[in-house]
């Protein structure tokens, strides 16, 4: 688990130290959830319990599952950096459009994971399921920490717009 929170520390930091060196920052990110992904399939390895009939029915699905999720990892990754990019000059019509995407990638993430429950049962006996989703949203809690304390809240006084774009 420390190994995963420092993973996370330096994409939080690479966020808040955004540069124009935009390209490194991205190599940075896509590295370091790399690793991320690495140490998520590991902790889940080591704490949920299968048999080998079970282990060869589930990491199969596991890592379908996986790619569903990254590739909404990947809209979040983009939008963090949309907001890096635009955090000192945002405007409303931009900080409108961002959390509406935040909540379209939430809305999607709930949706994919209620999608693979069934898959997952197919694989695994209820309570291993149960335990599975059990992992899986503490380390989600552990990466939206690190998110939330890596990036600064929109400044609203800055460029104080008046009346509704």
């Amino acid at each position: 688990m420390t190994k995963m929170l420092s993973g996370l520390v330096v994409i939080g930091l690479a966020l808040v130290a955004f540069s124009p060196a935009q390209a490194q920052v991205q190599s940075d990110i896509a590295t370091g959830r790399a690793q991320l992904q690495s140490d998520r399939q590991a902790i889940v390895a080591a704490n949920l319990p299968l048999t080998e009939e079970q282990a060869q029915a589930f990491w199969p699905v596991y890592r379908e599952y996986s790619l569903q999720m990254q590739k909404l990892g990947d809209r979040m990754v983009s939008l963090i950096m949309d907001y890096a990019k635009n955090a000192a000059t945002l405007t409303d019509a931009q900080a409108t459009a961002m959390l509406d995407d935040y909540i379209a990638i939430q809305k999607d993430q709930i949706k994919t994971r209620s999608e693979w429950v069934s898959k997952f049962r197919k694989v695994l006996p209820p309570k291993s399921v149960t335990r599975f989703y059990q992992i899986e949203n503490k380390l989600d809690v552990m990466v939206q920490y690190e998110a939330a304390d890596a990036i600064p809240l929109v400044d609203t006084k800055a460029g104080v717009e008046t009346g509704k774009e």
